[in-house]
């Protein structure tokens, strides 16, 4: 114990020494060198009266003597990292040289998940479809556009739904459900703007390169206003899909 005090204490003593270097009298130094010694010497002895060499510091200062690396917790839980392979697994297509999107968003489902204008590279051709719960034709139409998704979807075709009633969520969950929609249905953003009519449904169309598919049934430019059969849906998306 007294070996393991020394060289802490001649530490000491060398800041001691060196904070009186600026003065000039050098039987300080000696003075004070003598007292560190003689303190030494006092505080080994007393120590040795009740400890010896071997005892573990650690039970005296409630120092942690265990220096052995902790497992790290983890920053992902499972069902994160399951997603994560997911995605390394992925196999959508990556966006075409050319990709240069007409306008650009980021919105969202009812979840929170976000959804961008790459989304459009994933597929030969996107279908907007602008709804509201409290719209008759629109939701009379929503299960033929699942059926259209699900018939169409492993050919290229990716279909959203976007809707603004936000404040009867019960309402549009219950649509969805009857409807057992399985395609996003994202919330209303003001960049769609550009594409209202005043009416509901309305419907665009997106390529692969992002731009708008200058389809209409004559209520406005790049717009399909009104619900259709899912015949009439077919026709116009197989027109797109190579």
């Amino acid at each position: 114990m007294k070996k393991k005090l020394i060289p802490v204490l001649a530490v000491a003593m060398s800041v001691a020494l060196a904070s009186c270097s600026s003065e000039k009298v050098e039987e300080g130094k000696e003075k004070v060198r003598k007292n560190i010694e003689n303190d030494i010497d006092k505080i080994s002895s007393a120590l040795d009266s009740y400890i010896d060499d071997e005892t573990d510091l650690s039970l005296i200062t409630d120092a942690p003597t265990d220096t052995t690396p902790k497992d790290p917790t983890p920053t992902t839980t499972a069902d994160e990292s399951e997603k994560d392979t997911q995605a390394s697994d992925s196999t959508a297509s990556p966006a075409p040289a050319d990709f240069s999107p007409d306008f650009t968003f980021t919105i969202y489902d009812m979840a929170g998940n976000a959804y961008d204008e790459s989304i459009f590279a994933e597929h030969q051709v996107t279908m907007i479809n602008f709804w509201e719960p409290w719209c008759g034709p629109c939701v009379a139409e929503m299960p033929e556009l699942e059926k259209l998704y699900e018939d169409y979807k492993d050919k290229g075709l990716l279909i959203i739904g976007v809707f603004s009633s936000t404040d009867t969520l019960d309402d549009v969950n219950k649509v969805l459900n009857d409807a057992k929609i399985t395609y996003p249905i994202l919330i209303y953003d003001s960049v769609f703007d550009q594409f209202q009519t005043g009416y509901v449904p309305t419907t665009i169309f997106v390529d692969q390169n992002g731009h708008i598919i200058p389809e209409s049934n004559g209520y406005g430019d790049n717009v399909v206003v009104g619900s259709a059969s899912y015949d009439d849906w077919a026709a116009i998306v197989t027109k797109y899909l190579k």
